[in-house]
């Protein structure tokens, strides 16, 4: 009678053991386990990006060359610069919509005629959507000579959702930098103004039309810490369902095999 629920038990657990289920449940906590891995490569590279661009924020405002390329923007990212020149209104740009704290609006982007000639993209914050006319906001709109100490940013990552920018009706729904460029004979260099360092000044900014800047402290997303957490955690919990499936029934013949074992070392 035990031998033959030896062997039933015996014919059960092999028929788990070469299932697919069983298969399946083998990649799972693998896969996770790679994941979880890759996360934590993903955080550390994260962690040195955030020290880096801490580090260039804080360092003294530099000259923006006259001509900047590709690679220079790439090494200066979030970088402080500081440019002269005069903002050609007639060729600004309203990007949007764009919220601030829930407040529909618009980005001001507005191209900046540099000494030589040379044109640069100044994206030079928010404003209300109330404010679109150029004509309700003319505190923003100075034509005297302006220096402006600005962010050095690189060309955002278009989504796949926004729909694309016409120039030719003024609809600009993203910073294509080098569209917006190309619209207004600019260099492909965009630079972020930077808001006000007081609530008075940023009240004041937004009631009189005059952009809002981008944050001093510029918040950029690290999710890497929950990310790994979750597959490490799904790794743990399904490797301990696959133990519990593959481990191996006590049968009625080792169970009094473990018994007579243990009575002997008492003995």
């Amino acid at each position: 009678r035990l031998h033959a629920d030896d062997s039933i038990l015996e014919v059960e657990w092999k028929r788990r053991l070469y299932s697919w289920k069983t298969v399946g449940l083998c990649a799972i906590p693998l896969i996770a386990l790679g994941l979880g891995v890759w996360q934590t490569q993903r955080l550390k590279w994260k962690l040195a990006l955030l020290d880096e661009v801490n580090d260039r924020m804080h360092r003294r405002p530099i000259a923006l060359p006259m001509k900047i390329t590709a690679d220079e923007i790439n090494r200066n990212e979030y970088r402080r610069v500081i440019v002269h020149g005069v903002f050609d209104h007639a060729n600004e740009m309203l990007v949007g919509p764009r919220s601030y704290e829930t407040e529909p609006g618009f980005l001001v982007v507005t191209p900046l005629v540099r000494e030589d000639g040379s044109r640069v993209l100044v994206n030079r914050g928010w404003i209300k959507r109330e404010l679109k006319d150029p004509k309700s906001r003319p505190g923003s709109q100075s034509i005297d000579p302006v220096t402006v100490v600005a962010f050095v940013r690189k060309a955002p990552t278009k989504s796949s959702f926004t729909p694309d920018s016409d120039p030719d009706k003024g609809m600009w729904y993203s910073l294509d930098v080098e569209l917006m460029a190309k619209h207004s004979g600019s260099q492909e260099v965009l630079l972020e103004t930077i808001e006000p360092d007081s609530v008075a000044a940023t009240m004041y900014s937004i009631k009189n039309g005059i952009p809002l800047g981008v944050p001093q402290q510029v918040d950029i997303r690290n999710n890497h810490l929950q990310y790994l957490l979750t597959w490490y955690s799904l790794a743990a919990i399904t490797g301990g369902m696959l133990f519990f499936r593959l481990r191996k029934p006590r049968t009625s013949a080792s169970t009094i095999k473990r018994m007579r074992s243990r009575s002997g070392r008492l003995l």
